[in-house]
């Protein structure tokens, strides 16, 4: 046993004692344990709950933000791109809807949209105008282009995908109706071309698809001299019923009779070749047989005698005043598929209305939808569908497009919004 020397208290050291380290030894190493961080810290907590309230701002603001108020214009149009018919639905957007909804959009625009009539689906809303509202009607359009007319000149988009082509009063040709309004243009279905008006009374034909105008011909001259005109807007065509129409055959009609002598509900009739019978058993009230409303009063004349105007209504004034409206067309909507529309209100005197969808062979009701007010323009696509702008329930903006197909079943669009 050995000693510290010098001192010979000093206890020996242990025989075997172990030296511990937390790297091990060479022939059983060890890695120590990594740390775990024990939290961001104050500046962390801090930028997190930030980050929390700001997130809750947003979401809360988005999801209370007041949804924008929609009016559909009444200048629809159609189009077949593909496949596919379209319904070219101008309308005016105001108001943001809220802190990421104006990330995308101004606080007030005019758009157009294309809606697929077979399904009710959107498949492009693109921007034409932003600040006042503009006036825009859809002309027509052909395989490939829509023209469109706006108080800031005619202009070109792709059908496609909405993108512009032509800018508002840039299509060459028309240098001399640049910034003519609406009224200045229309569409000729004998030509299948635009017409345009220029600031000089000349008459210029545009031919669907193409991109450059040209003078028109002395017979085109005359005939839309006088219909369209260097100031104004395009028509807005409000909706039309009336208690009797014509159907597709243009002799047998259908009308709305009282059920009895003083009654408020009144049901329809059929009037044809074979003689009268009851269309169904619906009773009605405060109700309008839906007009067509597919031609615009800008593309055709309309002629009335004045004086025997004045006089009829001296003597009937209300025959007379069926005789003004019947010059505007008197053609129920919808009968060249076998069907009529009926706008009316669910109960007496009560401030909503209804659009029921009346089966013109069996007089069945095969469907119908709420509306916030009286229905808009009524007008029908080249393919049979049926279009009619209409008023959300509980509102009277008219932001809806009810769609009618031709087997007489409802799709409702809501416009510019997702």
């Amino acid at each position: 046993m050995s000693h510290v020397p010098g001192n010979s208290s000093a206890r020996p050291f242990p025989p075997h004692q172990p030296v511990r380290s937390p790297y091990g030894t060479p022939d059983h190493p060890l890695t120590p344990k990594r740390r775990r961080a024990r939290g961001l810290g104050m500046l962390g907590g801090i930028l997190l709950s930030s980050l929390a309230i700001a997130v809750t701002a947003i979401v809360g603001e988005h999801l209370t933000a007041p949804v924008p108020d929609i009016a559909i214009h009444s200048g629809i149009g159609f189009a077949v791109h593909g496949s596919e018919e379209l319904a070219l639905v101008p309308y005016d957007r105001n108001g943001s809807g809220g802190l990421i909804a104006s990330m995308r959009h101004d606080m007030f625009e005019v758009r157009l949209a294309a809606v697929e009539l077979s399904t009710g689906d959107t498949k492009w809303d693109v921007a034409l105008a932003d600040g006042r509202p503009w006036p825009v009607a859809v002309l027509a359009a052909g395989d490939h282009f829509a023209y469109v007319s706006t108080d800031n000149g005619l202009m070109i988009l792709d059908l496609a995908d909405g993108g512009t082509v032509v800018e508002p009063g840039e299509v060459p040709g028309l240098e001399r109706s640049r910034a003519l309004p609406g009224a200045a243009y229309g569409f000729d279905p004998a030509l299948n071309a635009v017409v345009a008006l220029d600031v000089d009374g000349g008459v210029h034909v545009l031919p669907l698809d193409a991109l450059e105008a040209e003078p028109a011909d002395a017979a085109t001259t005359a005939t839309w001299s006088g219909v369209l005109f260097a100031e104004g807007s395009a028509p807005d065509i409000g909706g039309m019923t009336s208690t009797e129409a014509l159907l597709a055959d243009g002799e047998s009609t259908v009308r709305l009779e009282p059920t009895a002598d003083g009654a408020l509900g009144g049901s329809l009739v059929y009037d044809g070749p074979d003689g009268e019978r009851a269309l169904g058993a619906k009773v009605f009230y405060g109700a309008g047989i839906v007009l067509d409303q597919t031609s615009p009063f800008a593309s055709f004349e309309v002629g009335i005698d004045v004086d025997a105007l004045i006089a009829e209504f001296l003597e009937d004034p209300g025959a007379a005043s069926e005789d003004l409206w019947t010059g505007f067309g008197n053609s129920a909507v919808g009968a060249g598929t076998g069907h009529v529309l009926v706008e009316h209100q669910p109960e007496p005197a009560v401030d909503a209305y209804a659009l029921h969808v009346v089966d013109l062979g069996t007089g069945r009701v095969t469907a119908s939808t709420a509306t916030g007010s009286r229905l808009g323009r009524a007008l029908v696509s080249p393919g049979g569908y049926t279009a009619v702008i209409a008023a959300p329930e509980g509102s009277f903006w008219l932001a809806d497009l009810v769609l009618v197909a031709p087997g007489g079943s409802i799709e409702r669009v809501e416009i510019g919004r997702p």
